[in-house]
């Protein structure tokens, strides 16, 4: 396990990596873009420009017309990978916690009601082995796993998300009217 997370980090420091260097050229190419629709709207509609300079205008053509989703999927990414070694500590502490206080059912009962194979045909639970049972009991717990990691990467998702369309910027022109109040 420790070596599948050490891959994992790995991998999502190469991937910041390729962001960084990613984001240096988008940088690059957006300070070149503002330079130009500055001289444009400069020769062309000057009264838009009213209360501007070069830097202030650079700084929120960059905010409008900036790339957001890759930094929030790797936002999203990183976040979920991280947590889930909390998360997996959480579920354990909350199963132990829910077996102490008898909110879960003993492994034997739950392998009691458990049909294996077809309806006319298979075996009852208590008509195969120990190690059989112990099976079945198995694949109930990973349920309980299965589920609260998927709940985990749900509130993770929507928070980016809501996060993602809060913060959208207009277009350049409306940004500019609505920054002048």
């Amino acid at each position: 396990m420790l070596s599948f997370f050490s891959f994992i980090l790995v991998a999502l420091v190469l991937a910041g990596g390729a962001y960084w260097y990613w984001r240096q050229k988008v940088d690059g190419e957006l300070a070149e873009g503002a330079a130009i629709e500055w001289a444009h709207l400069q020769k062309h509609e000057p009264e838009l420009l009213d209360g501007y300079d070069e830097t202030s205008f650079a700084a929120l053509y960059k905010r409008v017309n900036n790339p957001r989703f890759p930094g929030y999927a790797l936002a999203t990414l990183a976040t979920f990978l991280v947590s889930l070694p909390i998360t997996m500590a959480l579920l354990t502490a909350s199963v132990w916690a829910a077996d102490k206080i008898g909110l879960l059912p003993a492994p034997v009962e739950v392998v009691r009601y458990v049909q294996l194979g077809e309806a006319q045909d298979g075996a009852k639970p208590w008509q195969c082995g120990v190690e059989c049972q112990l099976y079945v009991a198995e694949a109930f717990s990973g349920f309980y796993f299965f589920f609260g990691v998927m709940v985990i990467w749900l509130l993770i998702v929507t928070f980016f998300t809501r996060r993602y369309h809060k913060r959208r910027p207009g277009y350049l022109r409306d940004e500019i009217m609505r920054e002048r109040g």
